[in-house]
């Protein structure tokens, strides 16, 4: 029998995430070489030896998920109720939530790396292999982690009608217990990381994609202002709520990106650019079990997994319980069939189409001599260079820049959203004090580290995302387990 190990497990989960940002901040502040030397060190470990670790459990993730679809729990309902969202609205949202300023930074840089760089050799061409590892990378196995912890909790919030905290899950005493608070504590961290290595890389593409333009120099002081802006914006959208914040500039998002993606599809075609997007995906659906376990003719080499698939698979579960709540808190009405397949399928697609459009035009500029490797290396400026090769460059620029804009803060918003709900008992709608506190926290972090070591503590805490995605996972594990348990024994 376990014990109750503490009496009010919700102020020591406060009180342990707080000491973490002071002890974080300390250490970097104080001993910046000695803690970016030995935080780089355990995370070439934990890639290193637990890497295999990350793909099987990746793979299982989206078979687990497409057992669940097609049984007969598929048909189980998160509140017998109409959804509260509409299908665009709620895409819109998931997807705002779980990739968009991703997509604007990798755009065309991922894909001429591998078009440049090909991790093995392939049936494909050199382009559409290039693709079939972009799908990979942020097709169903990202989607899976989100997918796989949103449907966890939304068990929780909408069938076992229980507080939104991942301690939630667990019965009787064990939510008073340790292990209780080891959950939640993971869980507010790994979100809290995850927001501020997004907000420190969005905002460096904001301010040199405005530098690119306009031309200027940027600095330090150029990058706090738009931290600022960005925290301020995306407090007041998270404390004006679901309804007239998020769901509105998320609807916006996806609006202005399909305008950008059909804008340079029509100026890709009327260049002579053949996407061959069907060819992509259906070898890229062939070979998903091969890659995703890296087995037979399909093996990539250490180095490449460990400079991008290890990486990506720990990024994408450290961003798991902050983009998968989220989600949860959102899709109240449907059913498991509905919230997989939408989860699962419809954001893959779009980000391949997405990646297929891009890539390829950026492949055929490099083929025609027009356009050389160099110009599409940085994740920061490569988008806009490339957009400059297309007629009406002022203007998909100008859209480029306001999408990195507004996809920022529709992530930061509900990262804000998500740490209230964890820190204000699991409340569904936190109280605005909570969102105040978190878009305070989350700007004065970021701006701490742009301050106190720029580039190297930025780098620090993408580092430190993947040694806390580390225990995370095992917990997500657990999680799943638990929750195929549970599902058996309602039958």
């Amino acid at each position: 029998m376990i014990l109750k190990a503490l009496r009010q497990p919700q102020k020591v989960t406060k009180i342990s995430v707080l000491g973490f940002c002071i002890l974080f901040l300390g250490f970097a502040f104080l001993f910046p070489d000695f803690f970016k030397e030995k935080l780089g060190e355990l995370t070439v470990m934990l890639l290193q030896n637990f890497g295999f670790f990350y793909l099987t459990l990746g793979f299982l993730s989206v078979i687990l998920l497409f057992v669940l679809a097609f049984s007969k729990w598929g048909e189980i309902r998160f509140r017998q109720e109409k959804p509260v969202y509409s299908w665009f609205s709620w895409i819109a949202m998931l997807y705002s939530t779980g990739m968009g300023a991703g997509l604007l930074l990798r755009a065309v840089q991922e894909p001429v790396f591998y078009f440049q760089n090909p991790p093995r050799s392939s049936i494909l061409s050199t382009g559409d292999f290039a693709l079939q590892y972009t799908f990979f990378h942020w097709g169903l196995t990202p989607w899976a982690f989100y997918g796989l912890f949103g449907l966890i909790m939304a068990y929780v919030l909408y069938l076992k009608k229980a507080a939104a905290l991942s301690s939630s899950l667990l019965s009787g005493e064990v939510q008073y217990s340790f292990l209780a608070v080891l959950m939640n504590v993971l869980t507010i961290v790994c979100t809290l990381l995850g927001v501020v290595a997004a907000l420190g890389l969005g905002s460096r593409q904001l301010l040199e994609a405005i530098g690119f333009l306009g031309d200027i120099p940027t600095n330090a002081f150029q990058a706090v202002m738009a931290v600022i802006v960005i925290t301020v914006i995306a407090t007041t959208s998270a404390l004006l709520g679901m309804q007239k914040g998020i769901k509105n500039l998320s609807n916006f998002n996806l609006s202005l990106a399909t305008v950008l993606l059909i804008s340079v599809a029509i100026l890709s075609w009327s260049g002579g650019v053949q996407f061959g997007f069907l060819n992509i995906l259906g070898n890229y659906v062939y070979e998903f079990a091969s890659m995703s376990l890296n087995l037979g003719n399909h093996q990539v080499g250490i180095e490449f997994l460990q400079d991008w698939t290890y990486f990506y698979w720990a990024f994408w579960l450290a961003w798991a319980p902050f983009t998968g709540v989220f989600i949860a808190r959102i899709s109240k009405g449907r059913s498991i069939r509905e919230f997989v397949l939408a989860v699962l399928i419809v954001p893959a697609l779009g980000t391949f189409i997405w990646f297929t459009i891009f890539g390829q035009s950026a492949f055929h500029l490099i083929q025609s001599g027009k356009a050389s490797f160099e110009d599409f290396q940085s994740i920061y400026t490569g988008l806009f260079i490339f957009l400059d090769y297309f007629p009406w460059a002022g203007i998909t620029k100008i859209i480029g820049l306001v999408l990195v804009f507004t996809f920022l803060i529709t992530s930061v918003d509900s990262a804000i959203y998500v740490l209230s709900m964890f820190t204000d008992r699991g409340n569904v709608e936190p109280s605005k004090t909570y969102r105040l506190f978190w878009g305070l926290m989350i700007g004065l972090f970021t701006i701490g580290l742009i301050l106190i070591g720029k580039e190297a503590l930025l780098e620090a805490v993408s580092q430190m995302l993947i040694v806390f995605a580390f225990p995370f996972s095992l917990m997500f594990l657990g999680m799943a387990a638990y929750f195929v348990i549970i599902l058996i024994r309602k039958k």
